[in-house]
């Protein structure tokens, strides 16, 4: 198991469209009816042809990420910032990863959808959120065995 203490801003790269997780952050921001947080990042693997960036959205109570939602989220992507920043998957998760100093933890996150066993380190305030995330390794393959919505054809 690795220790690992890295935060970032990731740099999102499908398709060689190059932006950043900010971007995504800062569209999001126009529904706070709907989800209380969210967490962008990318996934590329050896045996993928291109990588595809990833959506979770942790959703308010009560509120479901539909279709219709997905489709709205979609739409606001698509004209600010660009058609080609729409993430291809999108999830809905019950918590996102944070440091004991309240910064987003998105590579740590990376790391394990790319396949990495992590040993959270003590700057993780909630550790436990990361087992949410190991399920999502193999989605590309279809072997997740989890609901998913594929949304952009940057993905390989």
């Amino acid at each position: 198991m690795l220790n690992v203490v890295i935060l970032y801003n990731g740099v999102l790269n499908p398709s060689g469209v190059h932006f950043g997780s900010a971007e995504i952050y800062a569209v999001l921001e126009s529904f706070p009816d709907k989800f209380n947080d969210s967490l962008c990042m990318g996934q590329w693997r050896t045996q993928d042809h291109d990588k595809c960036v990833l959506l979770f959205l942790k959703m308010h109570s009560g509120c479901k990420l539909t279709p219709v939602l997905i489709d709205r989220i979609k739409s606001v992507i698509r004209t600010s910032p660009s058609p080609r920043r729409v993430p291809a998957y999108m999830f809905d998760t019950t918590d996102i990863p944070y440091t004991v100093n309240g910064k987003k933890i998105e590579i740590v996150v990376k790391q394990i959808v790319l396949g990495s066993n992590l040993k959270p380190s003590g700057t993780v305030a909630n550790p436990e959120s990361l087992r949410l995330y190991y399920k999502y390794r193999d989605i590309k393959d279809g072997k997740a065995g989890i609901p998913y919505h594929n949304s952009s054809r940057f993905c390989g």
